[in-house]
């Protein structure tokens, strides 16, 4: 997630001086869309108690993959019908930047964890 972190800052600054501090402001919101999304999938796989059992894993990952979908379709949504400004293209473009950069970015950092977890033993602490 500090790879989502620094992606949903560098989004926002970049969309900032691009195209106004609304547009910045846009796009950290749609990088927060993810965060919030995958820190609940991490709670759920990584740090609820319930989950930690061998038995419920696998149960808990599908639960924390449909919760993460949910979450982002909820936020989404709610954003589009509240809030009138967001749907202006502007807004539209700068919150689907910082939300594909923030994705991005832990698709990579996953990806980087597996392979390295490939050549060592034990990186659950990473």
């Amino acid at each position: 997630m500090r790879a989502q972190l620094i992606a949903v800052v560098v989004a926002a600054t970049v969309a900032a001086l691009v195209a106004g501090p609304g547009t910045g402001l846009a796009a950290a919101w749609g990088g927060a869309i993810s965060l919030i999304a995958y820190a609940w999938g991490g709670f759920q796989v990584w740090l609820h108690p319930g989950n930690r059992a061998p038995k419920r894993m696998a149960t808990a990952a599908m639960r924390a993959e449909a919760g993460t979908v949910a979450i982002m379709l909820a936020l989404f949504w709610l954003t589009f019908s509240k809030v009138p400004s967001m749907r202006e293209l502007i807004h539209v473009m700068g919150l689907f930047f910082g939300f594909l950069l923030a994705q991005i970015a832990g698709w990579i950092q996953v990806a980087r964890l597996e392979n390295a977890g490939a050549r060592e033993t034990d990186r659950q602490d990473d």
